[in-house]
């Protein structure tokens, strides 16, 4: 047995090496803009405050907490867990306890609240010498073509003496500068700005060369998948290399999927994001689409989703994940069945929609009515028939307008969609239950001791 398993007592007197969390930010008043931060809360006169940090900050959150109790009466609370990604502000945590407000640390996906926040970005130093022979060294000049910057949110401390060395060394090129409030104009959480300091849609970029300074991370791929340009470039301040970013075996998987959203009978609406209005109307649209196009479709909320949870649904197809644009489950193959984004079941489902694209939308606010990408959804009255590009059969749409305006499916074709409701109600196990009052009240009693390989009460 000893071949296959270690030791019982080697695992029980193993020693953890904790490291030292003071060692990391010795000025936290800077590192963490708590001056600003108390004095946002002091002007607000706010009575219940949550402070939501990521899993890389919990070491000094206990440290943050008590410095800024010291100095205001406002009630303070730690939100360790979020419900979902840590870029989102979590909105749900917070009703818990009626907070008025969050400040939200560490990276942000900037999309909207239905509460008061305060972002406290992450900070890195940024080396602007070195990063300036960068530029000279890989972008000569914008006299026959405009140039665009654009920085990782870690250094936008530092963005004014950044923004100086870019336009002196390019003054006819753009910067895009890091937009915290909520603005019309403002895209995957950035504005752009001319030399002069004038506002420019980002429309203008289509025939620019960008550059994105940082580290490869889904902030940046999010960029040069949804942004038009005429080429992307990676700078990474640590090394000086500049990389060109190629998504194209990016593209294609996503095409793919497209088929897979035609192909599918039943969808799953997979919930991961619950803060702003918009959600909700995003979820009304992924409904609409699928009853148009008469495919049955079931709204899936399971906290932060996992393989294991979703396996609990094999009726579902494909899912459509209703999240942040920095969630990264989208590219994840280790589900049973393919999560897609609202952008492309739109354009498996939308005939309105165009079908090639070399641009995406991971951002499903601008799906809605109002924003650039929205789109009206066309009422299919007639069959649609089509082949299936990936099993190579033919598929039929059979939906027609009833006079009150809803849908109903004329053929279903041996879809059997009306038994997958019975299914999941049938289910041995449907979650956890209170099931106050019919549980017996017992002892606590003595539990397992000992390791996962023998416990203690188990025979030899």
């Amino acid at each position: 047995m000893s071949n296959f398993a270690t030791d019982d007592t080697i695992c029980m007197k193993r020693e953890i090496n904790i490291a030292n969390d003071h060692t990391e930010y010795k000025d936290l008043i800077h590192e963490f803009d708590m001056l600003e931060t108390l004095r946002w809360i002091v002007n607000n006169k706010f009575s219940k405050v949550c402070l939501q940090f990521p899993d890389d900050l919990l070491n000094v959150s206990v440290r943050i907490y008590e410095q800024l109790q010291k100095w205001t009466p406002t009630d303070l609370y730690i939100l360790g867990d979020t419900s979902y990604a840590s870029c989102c502000v979590d909105e749900v945590a917070a009703m818990h306890v009626k907070g008025d407000a969050i400040i939200h640390y560490g990276r942000s996906c900037f999309t909207k609240t239905n509460i008061p926040v305060y972002i406290v970005l992450p900070k890195k130093h940024l080396d602007i010498e070195k990063t300036k022979k960068a530029f000279q060294e890989n972008f000569h000049s914008d006299e026959h073509v405009n140039l665009c910057l654009f920085y990782d949110e870690e250094f936008e401390h530092c963005k004014d003496v950044l923004a100086k060395c870019w336009y002196e060394l390019y003054p006819r090129s753009y910067m895009a500068f890091v937009e915290k409030e909520e603005d019309s104009t403002r895209r995957l959480g950035r504005k752009l700005r001319n030399s002069e300091g004038d506002y420019v849609e980002m429309e203008t970029l289509e025939n620019c060369i960008c550059v994105y300074l940082g580290s490869r991370c889904q902030t940046s791929l999010n960029f040069a998948k949804c942004i038009k340009a005429s080429k992307w470039y990676l700078l990474d301040p640590e090394t000086s290399k500049v990389d060109s970013v190629e998504e194209t075996a990016w593209f294609k998987r996503r095409r793919y999927l497209i088929e897979k959203c035609k192909d599918a009978n039943v969808i799953g609406i997979l919930i991961c994001k619950l803060a702003g209005d918009q959600t909700k109307d995003i979820i009304s649209r992924m409904k609409q689409l699928c009853r148009v196009n008469g495919k049955k479709s079931y709204i899936v909320s399971v906290g932060k989703p996992n393989v294991a949870k979703l396996a609990n649904f094999p009726e579902i197809d494909i899912y459509v994940m209703i999240a942040c644009p920095e969630n990264d489950l989208y590219d994840n193959r280790d589900f049973y069945k393919p999560i897609v984004y609202p952008y492309e079941l739109e354009v498996a489902l939308n005939p309105n929609r165009e079908p090639y694209f070399t641009n995406h939308v991971t951002d499903y606010d601008q799906l809605l009515p109002g924003k650039a990408h929205y789109c009206d959804i066309s009422d299919i009255k007639n069959s649609m028939v089509d082949m299936s590009l990936i099993t190579g059969n033919i598929r039929e749409t059979k939906v027609q307008c009833t006079s009150e305006g809803g849908m109903e499916l004329v053929e279903k074709e041996n879809w059997a969609l009306e038994s997958i409701g019975r299914n999941l109600q049938e289910r041995s196990w449907k979650g956890l239950e209170q099931k106050l009052g019919e549980t017996e009240v017992t002892a606590a009693g003595e539990g397992r001791s000992g390791i996962p390989l023998q416990y203690s009460n188990e025979p030899e």
